[in-house]
């Protein structure tokens, strides 16, 4: 891991030099190949105070319309049937979690440039509006504890507002966890969460509802498919546990979408082949991870791996990974 470090930032280093000597052009240069994007929320000025995962929609309009006139956009039925075309890069998009963000903010720009989409969606809307990870990150970064017991265990707060507890922080032991146990998490910070700042950071957690799903499912855009039910690390909790997550978020979105839902994408991008087998037993025909596991992995027709978008990055350099296809 600290080596991977190094290289990327070595790599970041190089290209930003390139860039300001007015030398960015040839790593703009546009390349045949395939990218299955990934992102996460949409905010109005790409906040990543809070998390990694927001970009800002000025920022994703502007790449919608850069992908759009430079590059060739599929709809992720055809980047699995391969309709690509020669001598440009082929692009396809997902959005994982479900984010309200992605209805008010990412459809219309969408809509607008007549782009296809798929939107990954997390079922515990359905008992609360929030996922356990924004949960903690938001009151992880405006709570005024210093420290928390959880388990047993002294978490303390960092620079970085993490709470940690032996070099581990609680938001990745919360990822090994089933939601059952998550929920303490909420009584601890039960009245940091009521006292957050004003509405506007609904931004950061709100997940959208059955009527906005149900919207983008008729969508002619646009395809709805499950991305579990609370967003579990579904290689660490028990199997029978994942099998229900997996299980329970395709027929809470079927009932929702009235239409079959046989794509999945895997939280976190974890997954194992027990895990994809139960998948495809119970009707899911594609699986979107993040990286593939084996190289054997790589030749299976349901499984994709995705390039996940970086809000850290200027625009240009952004491109410039896209175009490379990897961060390495």
């Amino acid at each position: 891991m600290f080596w991977i470090r190094i290289k990327y930032r070595l790599g970041l280093f190089y290209k930003t030099v390139l860039f300001k000597l007015g030398f960015g052009k040839i790593l703009l240069k546009n390349r045949y190949g395939e990218r299955l994007l990934l992102f996460h929320g949409i905010d109005t000025k790409g906040d990543t105070r809070y998390n990694s995962r927001f970009i800002s929609k000025l920022f994703f309009e502007a790449l919608i319309k850069h992908i759009v006139t430079h590059y060739n956009v599929v709809s992720l039925d055809d980047y699995y049937l391969k309709k690509f075309k020669k001598d440009t890069l082929n692009i396809a998009l997902t959005f994982d979690d479900g984010y309200l963000n992605n209805y008010t903010y990412a459809v219309p720009i969408l809509e607008k440039y007549k782009v296809p989409a798929c939107f990954y969606i997390t079922t515990v809307h359905e008992n609360t509006p929030y996922l356990w990870t924004d949960f903690i990150d938001l009151v992880s970064y405006y709570t005024k504890k210093e420290k928390v017991v959880f388990k047993g265990d002294l978490y303390e707060k960092n620079a970085k507002n993490e709470f940690i507890c032996h070099g581990v922080s609680l938001k990745n032991v919360a990822k090994r966890m089933p939601y059952k146990s998550i929920k303490l998490i909420y009584k601890i910070f039960e009245n940091d969460w009521k006292n957050l700042p004003p509405k506007h950071h609904e931004t950061y957690w709100r997940l959208m509802n059955a009527e906005q799903i149900r919207y983008i499912a008729n969508h002619p855009l646009f395809t709805i498919g499950a991305h579990g039910e609370t967003h579990a690390s579904l290689i660490d909790i028990p199997l029978e546990a994942a099998k229900h997550e997996i299980s329970n978020s395709k027929k809470q979105l079927e009932t929702i979408c009235r239409q079959p839902i046989t794509e999945f994408a895997f939280p976190f991008g974890f997954y194992n082949h027990e895990i994809a087998n139960y998948c495809e037993e119970i009707g899911f025909e594609r699986l979107l991870l993040v990286d593939y596991n084996t190289k054997e992995d790589t030749k299976k027709q349901a499984f994709k791996n995705r390039f996940v978008m970086n809000p850290y990055l200027s625009f240009e350099l952004q491109l410039a990974y896209l175009l490379k296809g990897s961060y390495f």
